[in-house]
């Protein structure tokens, strides 16, 4: 949290990106926590005697300790991004209102601006928006996207510089009020200039096929930040000092625990993956991560099973979909598996079916229906390399 908070603060947008499971989401979790929990009165500005300063010798000073590169009152939100998120519900909409002569159209802020607002008082706005490329990004930022980089926004005292850019708004003129829904009605005077003091922290999925890639434009305006797989994050949640990396895996499935069978079969899963289709496919320890709420080694070895089958075999197949024989590959089909039939092997087809070139369809049973043993004896043959 205190690496990304400290991009944040120096680039103003930093993108998390990553294959899914990696924490993204929960890592943006925190830190809204932590900056949420850095607002309030422990955060007034303390009173500091200054006497070379005649008019004004109690000026307020930074808080003793607190972190200066957010100053006044931090203000978050969140925000999942759809594919039905808009313009108008970001920057800036039109909302009917009723009048006694019928009904008017008048601005509403969307998220965007009503922080924007919040930041050029002095204060800090921080935006955090889930799911990034899952909108149309260029469409919903729109000329925003300029005003994002930092040199062309107000300098940290409000004030402009060489490279500030200024915009209008099509649907207001200058000085229209503004409804606000984060706070206090404001005016808009042109041109807008989006104030220093404004953050955005996004992530996006880098395995999902079913989105665009992020809108190269808005891209490059946010740091990038490559969230990887981390298992020695994983061992300190499973309570195990085993690192994969460098411990030897015990070559029998009785002496291995349940938890560094869980480390090592994400860990030989995702070795798998990237020597076939890259990083970006890569399974995050989230996919496992419930394994480390078990309070015995039974009911450890029962959960990474039902893991196993409900979200990491459904997820391989996925990406193998087209590929059985790699996926038939990775589950050792048909091997012996610490003197345990290995329950992924092809199926037994009609020998005239093979003369015209059909293949023996790969079986995939569930190892929840496994007693505890031949489980363990499965998961610990698909999680060792041989």
């Amino acid at each position: 949290v205190g690496e990304v908070k400290d991009r944040v603060a120096t680039n103003h947008n930093v993108l998390l990106y990553g294959p899914p499971g990696t924490g993204k989401t929960d890592l943006m979790l925190k830190l809204q926590r932590e900056l949420e929990h850095e607002t309030g009165p422990e955060r007034e500005p303390s009173k500091e005697f200054d006497p070379s300063s005649v008019e004004a010798p109690f000026e307020t000073g930074d808080p003793s300790g607190e972190d200066s590169d957010f100053p006044g009152d931090i203000k978050t939100a969140w925000l999942t991004f759809h594919e039905s998120t808009t313009h108008e519900e970001f920057i800036l909409g039109l909302r009917p209102k009723p009048k006694a002569s019928g009904v008017k159209l008048e601005p509403r802020a969307g998220t965007l601006l009503s922080l924007a607002e919040h930041a050029r008082n002095g204060n800090t706005s921080v935006i955090f928006i889930d799911e990034i490329n899952r909108a149309n990004v260029s469409k919903v930022f729109g000329q925003f996207i300029t005003l994002m980089e930092p040199d062309k926004r107000l300098d940290p005292d409000g004030e402009e510089q060489q490279t500030t850019v200024g915009i209008t708004f099509q649907q207001l003129d200058h000085g229209d009020t503004v409804e606000n829904p984060l706070g206090d009605d404001f005016q808009v005077e042109f041109p807008y200039h989006l104030p220093h003091n404004l953050y955005l922290i996004a992530s996006m999925n880098s395995l999902d096929r079913s989105t665009a890639p992020l809108d190269s434009a808005l891209a490059r305006r946010f740091d990038q930040v490559n969230v990887a797989p981390e298992y020695g994050a994983l061992a300190d949640h499973l309570g195990t000092d085993f690192d994969v990396t460098e411990d030897a895996f015990p070559s029998d499935a009785s002496s291995a625990s349940p938890e560094e069978i869980t480390i090592a079969l994400l860990w030989r899963v995702n070795q798998f993956l990237r020597s076939v289709y890259g990083d970006d496919f890569q399974l995050g320890p989230g996919y496992v991560w419930p394994v480390g709420d078990a309070d015995s080694e039974e009911k450890a070895i029962n959960e990474l099973a039902v893991i196993w089958d409900s979200r990491i075999l459904p997820k391989l197949r996925e990406v193998f979909r087209s590929r059985e024989d790699q996926l038939s590959t990775l589950l050792k089909a048909g091997d012996s598996l610490n003197g345990v039939n290995n329950p992924y092997r092809g199926a037994e087809i009609p020998t005239e079916w093979g003369k015209i070139g059909a293949d023996s369809p790969l079986r995939l049973p569930n190892l929840s229906t496994l007693d505890t043993p031949n489980q363990r004896a499965v998961l610990h043959g698909l999680a060792k390399f041989d």
